[in-house]
This record gives structure tokens, C-alpha cells and sequence, in this order.
């Protein structure tokens, strides 16, 4: 229900030359975006959202879209950002992978634990977030990597918005390159704990613009061109991230054009004039479980692009059109 803000009192703040938005800031009341109830913690579930899932569901049904000259909106983007590999992206895990292998001056790196390479870790990010029982509290793949490099190897400077930490989140991603996603949050605990706050999250209305991520997120503005961004349904989003993000970066970054889940989240709240979360925090952490939830049943496809550098797609929407 909207609140009516009184004729007089609006002259009077406009007079004093004092936006109305800021005076009755308190009476505005952030609901929830339409759809928090039909979500379930399966990519399948965007058949009650925006019905594109049998087009982009597996490799099998994006060849098909592509032969009937579907646009990529239509296949949720899946077209290149999942199923077709980056090549800008490979050259960048070589780096993640250096970092993974190099020893500090006592001689320790990541490798001292998880094997040459992170062999051991194959499949880790499919499972991603978890529990950590001795931190109690549920972490993503970044902060468990600024955590071990602060705790085995003395770096204090390998945070979760930092180049180093982000080339190994794209490195150990890739380690799990057509591993189904399997994020449990349907077992009770902090896990799943997690999954709800960030669902309600995802759909509560803040900011200036009184927007959600579901607000871009969902049809009717999903599938659209918005200030020439493309968004998608965040059903198996999570899929393809950390994600080369070419060419558009945040002001400030040195992150070679990776993006992880949570510096995108960033990126949208930026764009939306919402506050913008710290990586890494509870918040930012609850809204990542949520939406790698939403990808549970989808392989993982690292290292993909954000932007389709070519125009495939306007060759194959010609041919349609002239049958």
C-alpha cells in the first residue's frame, strides 16, 4: 500500500529545496518483489519464471535452439555464456594456476595441501557453499580461499575482492569445469538457513530506485536490454561464475575482467543505487547460496564469457525471418 504524501507538505519540501524521497524516507516500506514464493533450489525451476529452461537445459536442447534460429534471450544467454568457452578466459587460469603452485618463503603453497594443480579439489566448487564447522558459518569458495592463505600461508593481502584470490576462485572453478552443481539446502541447518535469507533477499525492494535483483532477474524485464545490459533468470546463473567479464569492470578493479558471484552482485547493485554488500560478508554470502541453489542440476561451464563477441546470432535471426 502506497502512502500519500500530503500536497502541502510536498511544496514545502520542494520550496526548501529538500528532496521529498529524503523527507518521508520513513514511511516508505520495502516490500517483496512478486515470486519469492514459487522458488525452488533447482535449475528446473524457471519453467514458473520465465519458461526458457527446455531451450538451454542441457548441450542437446541449446543446439536445437540455435538450428531454429532462436535469439540468445531466448536461451537465457546460455548460448555463449555456457556453452561456448572463452579463450581470453582460458589464458587467465594459467595465472590462477601459478598462484595455486608458488610457495611462500617457507616454502608452503595451496598445493602443499590440495595436491600439484589442486587435483584434489576437482569438483569442490560444484558443492559450493558449505559449512565450515570451526568458523561456524557458511562460506563460498573465496573466502575459503582468503581464510587458508591467511591461516597456511601468512597472506594477510589475498581478500575476497582481490586479483589473487579472484585468479584462484577462476582456477579451482575450472577444476570443476561439467561437474553438476549440488548445493544441499533442503537437510535443516545453517546451510539452508543461508539459502532463505538470501532468497528474501534477492526479492526484497531497497534502494533508491525501490528495485530488487529479482526486479531485472525476473519477466518481464529478464530477457530485455536494459541500459545495455542483458540480464537473465538467476536460474543456473551460478554456473558459469566466476565469469570473464570483458569489457566492463567495476571502477577501481585489477581483476583482469573476472568477475566472481559476489563482485557481480556488486556490479548489479551499483547499477541499481542499492548499498553495496562487502564480499565476503554474511549478507553477500546468503544471496550467493541462494542463487547456487538455483543452479542445482546444472554442470558448472568455467571459463566462459559475459558479452558474445560475435554476431552469429543476427546471421541466424536473418535466415529465420526469410523462410
Amino acid at each position: 500500500m502506497k502512502t500519500k504524501i500530503p500536497k502541502a507538505a510536498l511544496v514545502a519540501a520542494l520550496v526548501a529545496g529538500i528532496c521529498p524521497v529524503t523527507v518521508f524516507a520513513a514511511e516508505v516500506r520495502h516490500d517483496f518483489w512478486p515470486g519469492r514464493d514459487k522458488v525452488i533450489p533447482h535449475v528446473s525451476g524457471d519453467e514458473q519464471f520465465s519458461n526458457t529452461y527446455r531451450y538451454w537445459k542441457d548441450e542437446m536442447s541449446l543446439d536445437a535452439a540455435v538450428t531454429a534460429g532462436l535469439m540468445s534471450h531466448e536461451m537465457n544467454y546460455k548460448d555463449f555464456r555456457w556453452r561456448e568457452k572463452s579463450l581470453e578466459g582460458e589464458m587467465l587460469l594459467g595465472e590462477g594456476q601459478e598462484l595455486f603452485n608458488t610457495a611462500n618463503e617457507q616454502g608452503q603453497s595451496c598445493a602443499s595441501c590440495h595436491g600439484a594443480d589442486g587435483k584434489e579439489l576437482e569438483g569442490t566448487y560444484a558443492r559450493m557453499p558449505k559449512y565450515n564447522e570451526r568458523l561456524k558459518r557458511v562460506v563460498v569458495g573465496p573466502t575459503q580461499i582468503r581464510i587458508c592463505a591467511e591461516e597456511r600461508l601468512g597472506r594477510k593481502d589475498w581478500g575476497e575482492d582481490t586479483r589473487p584470490n579472484t585468479l584462484l576462485a577462476f582456477y579451482l572453478a575450472s577444476l570443476s569445469d561439467g561437474e553438476i552443481i549440488d548445493v544441499d539446502v533442503n537437510a535443516p541447518g545453517p546451510v539452508k538457513d543461508s539459502y532463505e535469507r538470501g532468497r528474501d533477499l534477492f526479492f526484497k525492494r531497497v534502494g533508491h530506485f525501490h528495485f530488487a535483483c529479482a526486479s531485472c532477474h525476473t519477466p518481464p524485464s529478464s530477457g530485455n536490454y536494459l541500459r545495455g545490459q542483458r540480464p537473465t533468470t538467476f536460474f543456473g546463473d551460478a554456473a558459469q561464475y566466476p565469469i570473464y567479464h570483458f569489457p566492463y569492470q567495476l571502477a577501481g578493479d585489477n581483476l583482469s575482467y573476472i568477475f566472481t558471484m559476489q563482485h557481480q552482485i556488486r556490479s548489479c547493485q551499483q547499477l541499481s543505487r542499492m548499498y553495496q554488500g562487502r564480499e565476503g560478508s554474511a549478507p553477500m554470502t546468503d544471496i550467493e547460496t541462494f542463487l547456487r541453489a538455483s543452479a542445482n542440476g546444472y554442470p558448472i561451464s568455467v571459463p566462459v564469457s559475459e558479452y558474445n563477441m560475435n554476431t552469429d546470432y543476427l546471421e541466424r535471426s536473418q535466415q529465420v525471418s526469410s523462410q
